[in-house]
């Protein structure tokens, strides 16, 4: 399986009130070499017990002795934009403000929609734009999109081009015309070859009840299940692993911290098993978790990984739009490959020996707001 190549960078400029998509290369994340890694690569050491997630809060204890990270971060020159879109206005956008949202599919593909239910996908590598149907009704601020393969016709599981799209609102209400539905890959009937078309489909809503819980919905009945009333450790998406046989995303107690699971007793209606979560003791004291930004991980497949944590560096103190002083904010993005520790594979889906391994770390130089990172 070839290894997706860079780190799609959306970025809005308020003035022009135009989006912009960049990229950053693999590269700026991973050493060359597997012999260039062996001598500057480390492993994270694992957590027995995850930090609170304190913006704003206490200073986390770090080794006072190691070398400030900052020293050795490299300032990358993001290379110009490959793609440039701006909202046309909308009387239903979220908080009359048009908007565009974009979310990452398989490999070099974007799917992206805006306030007023249009949609369209782009292939950064091919530089090509795919239209696509209109949703059936806009979706408020950042919608959860999801992409599911098809089945092919001797029922494996076909993805890329050949994927559904599953699409629902952050802020569920009963009274919305359609705050679930999805664009339904299917072959096109008109044509003799394996040409397909996405439908558009308005979906049921997941039942509205008291508490917390996990649900899971079923895309063939169309139906959703309570799978339990104890909830994923990830924050935000998790990425499957499958030469693990584990799924690795953000650990729902601190995003900024990788952690590993195992979901499959999920479908059995038992709660996953969480297996490790690992930190960096060597970041430098001063940067504190940001309170612009959240942190993010994207799979280039094979088991690496690029997490991006917003901190403010309390070295370099600027003033906010209140006059109070606080520390700059910067963007770091880090490259990390998640290994088996036995050659033999005999510990996959157990994570034990598992390894978390830091490649390089990096930072953009840039003007625009990140408006996110797929």
């Amino acid at each position: 399986m070839s290894l997706r190549r860079h780190v799609h960078l959306l970025l809005e400029n308020h003035k022009k009130r135009a989006y912009s998509l960049h990229l950053l290369k693999r590269d700026h994340l991973f050493y060359p070499t597997e012999e260039e890694a062996a001598a500057k690569a480390r492993a994270l050491p694992r957590l027995r017990k995850v930090p609170p997630f304190s913006p704003l809060g206490t200073v986390p204890r770090r080794k006072k002795n190691q070398a400030a990270l900052s020293d050795r971060l490299e300032s990358v020159r993001l290379s110009p934009a490959v793609f440039t879109v701006r909202p046309s206005p909308c009387p239903t956008a979220c908080n009359a403000h048009a908007r565009v949202e974009f979310f990452p599919l398989s490999g070099s593909k974007i799917f992206f929609t805006d306030s007023g239910a249009r949609t369209a996908f782009f292939d950064t590598e091919a530089r090509c734009m795919i239209t696509a149907p209109n949703l059936h009704s806009p979706k408020h601020c950042h919608p959860v999109v999801v992409s599911v393969p098809s089945p092919g016709p001797e029922g494996e599981q076909d993805g890329g081009d050949h994927s559904s799209l599953y699409i629902i609102d952050t802020f569920l209400d009963s009274c919305m015309a359609t705050p679930f539905e999805a664009l339904i890959c299917r072959k096109d009937p008109a044509h003799v070859t394996s040409r397909t078309r996405r439908t558009p489909a308005a979906l049921p809503l997941p039942p509205f009840l008291d508490g917390s819980g996990t649900h899971c919905f079923d895309t063939v009945s169309r139906t959703w299940s309570l799978a339990g009333d104890w909830q994923m450790p990830f924050y935000g998406k998790a990425e499957y692993v499958p030469e693990l046989k584990l799924w690795l995303g953000l650990s729902a107690a601190n995003p900024e911290l990788p952690r590993a699971a195992d979901l499959s007793p999920v479908p059995r209606g038992h709660g996953p098993k969480r297996r490790y979560v690992w930190g960096d003791p060597h970041l430098p004291k001063q940067w504190l978790p940001a309170s612009y930004g959240s942190s993010s991980i994207i799979s280039f497949g094979s088991g690496r990984f690029c997490i991006t944590n917003f901190y403010d560096d309390m070295n370099n103190i600027v003033t906010d739009g209140q006059g109070g002083p606080v520390g700059e904010t910067i963007v770091v993005f880090t490259g990390l490959e998640v290994l088996s520790g036995k050659k033999s594979g005999s510990d996959m889906g157990k994570g034990n020996g598992l390894r978390m391994i830091k490649h390089k770390s990096c930072t953009v130089a840039q003007t625009d707001f990140i408006q996110s990172i797929l």
